[in-house]
Parts: C-alpha cells; sequence; structure tokens
C-alpha cells in the first residue's frame, strides 16, 4: 500500500475517503440520536434523479444531484409540519418518487451506462482534483456550521420540544442539518456509491453508541470508526483486489459487530 501512495489518483482516494469518513461520521451521531437513519438513505436514491438528469444533458451529474438533495433538506422539516405526517413516512414517498424519475431520465438514453455504475457502487479512484476540493469544502463547510451551532443542534435532534421551550429557532436548526446531511451523503457518492452512503452515517456512530459512555465520548469515538473503517477499507480493497466502496462498508460492519459482542459480553457479565 506504501508503494501505491506515489500514484497522485492513490492520494486523491485517500485524502477523499478520510475526508468523507470524519464528516459523515460526525453528521452520522445525529442521524442515530434523532433516528433519522433513513434519512441518508432516501436523499442518497433520491440524489438518483439529478445523476440521471445530469448524464441525459450533458451536465455535472453530481452537481444536479447536489441541487436535488439540498431542495430535500430544505423542504423536508416544513412539510413534515405541514403535512402532519412522521418524517418517516416522508421519506417513503421522496425515495421512490425521485428515483423512479431518475430511471424514466435514464429511459431515454437507451444503452449500457458504465458511468451510472460508479455513481451506484462508488469509484473513489477516480475522484479528481475538482471533486476533491469539493468534498473538502463540504468538509470545512460542516466544520464550520457545527462549531458555531453544534450544541444547539444536538439538543434540536435530541428533544426538539425541550429545544423549542428553551427559545431555539428548531425548525432552522433542523433544516440546516438536513442540509448538511444532504452535502455529506453527496460528498460520499464517489466514495460508495448511492447505494452504500448510509452505511457511513449510520454504521461508525452506532458503533460509536455501543462503546461510549457519553454523548462527548461518542462524538470522539465514531470519527475514529469511520477513518478507521476507510483506512482499513482501502487496504484490503488494494491488497485483494476488491471494490472499494463496499470494501469500506464490510470493514465498517464488522466493526460494529466486534463493538456489539463487545457489550453484550459486559452485559452478561454484570448479570
Amino acid at each position: 500500500m506504501i508503494e501505491a501512495l506515489g500514484y497522485p489518483f492513490v492520494q486523491r482516494a485517500l485524502v477523499a475517503g478520510l475526508l468523507v469518513g470524519l464528516v459523515t461520521s460526525v453528521l452520522g451521531v445525529l442521524v442515530v440520536l434523532r433516528r433519522s437513519a433513513f434519512f441518508g438513505d432516501a436523499v442518497a436514491h433520491a440524489s438518483l434523479a439529478g445523476v440521471a438528469a445530469g448524464i441525459v444533458t450533458g451536465t455535472s451529474p453530481l452537481a444536479l444531484a447536489a441541487v436535488v438533495a439540498v431542495s430535500i433538506g430544505l423542504s423536508l422539516h416544513r412539510f413534515e409540519r405541514s403535512a402532519r405526517l412522521s418524517l418517516d413516512t416522508i421519506l417513503g414517498f421522496v425515495l421512490p418518487f425521485f428515483m423512479a424519475i431518475g430511471v424514466l431520465l435514464l429511459s431515454l438514453s437507451p444503452g449500457f451506462q458504465p458511468e451510472l455504475l460508479s455513481y451506484l457502487f462508488g469509484s473513489i479512484l477516480t475522484v479528481s482534483w475538482e471533486g476533491l476540493t469539493a468534498i473538502a469544502a463540504v468538509g470545512a463547510v460542516v466544520a464550520a456550521v457545527m462549531a458555531r451551532h453544534g450544541r444547539a443542534m444536538v439538543f434540536a435532534a435530541f428533544d426538539p420540544e425541550g429545544a423549542h421551550a428553551a427559545g431555539l429557532n428548531v425548525a432552522r436548526l433542523l433544516t440546516t442539518f438536513h442540509v448538511l446531511l444532504a452535502l455529506a451523503v453527496i460528498a460520499s457518492i464517489s466514495v460508495v456509491g448511492i447505494v452504500l452512503v448510509n452505511a457511513l452515517l449510520v454504521i461508525p456512530a452506532a458503533t460509536a453508541k455501543l462503546l461510549a459512555s457519553s454523548l462527548r465520548r461518542m462524538f470522539v469515538l465514531a470519527p475514529l470508526v469511520g477513518l478507521s473503517s476507510v483506512l482499513a477499507g482501502l487496504v484490503a480493497s488494494y491488497r485483494l483486489d476488491l471494490p472499494s466502496g463496499p470494501a469500506i462498508v464490510v470493514v465498517a460492519g464488522l466493526l460494529l459487530l466486534i463493538a456489539w459482542m463487545g457489550a453484550a459480553g459486559r452485559r452478561a457479565g454484570a448479570r
């Protein structure tokens, strides 16, 4: 693996993977706290509509996917309040509706679409400098917003009613959270693809929840799990000639299983 780092495309892949692993695992803590694990899956699959529109029109698929994802993030909380429907019900509409639009758009461009496979399952080794810059920009935005509004956002995600009673603008905080998640999802597509992107949001945070004794420690452990999954997954991908996206997700899943078995063992020993 060390010798492979001499290649620029491997360097870009490593940096992109680490950035995505860091951003998604931090936001994933809020996803787990709010019990909205379906959000990442719904937005990722809905972004297929933007990817398809880009492929058909010859414009940037990820740029149009970002437009779709951010639009969903901006309108989700408002729609949840006005329609008086639960979040999972709304996401259950968003995922198939926009994905169906994507499939219909792709039907306008018949034939095999090798480019589409990279969006579905990731192609981290093809990340360009422009793509890496975009991922870094998303990371910078997430870091800046979390540094300024992180505590309030955690309060709003964990206890919306309590946050509202404390005078916080819950609607604005949750909408900001949804937009950050949407951007993180789009940034992650090049690493693990639309199909697997939700794993990077949920698995590291879930692992951290099993291991951590406090919320503060959960925010520390989740990024460590995310970064470790990316590093180990890329090494396994290189050594065993495996697809990088699935390798990263499998490593993350194994870490979750180890944490779960450890937690189960501790509970059994305490009885």
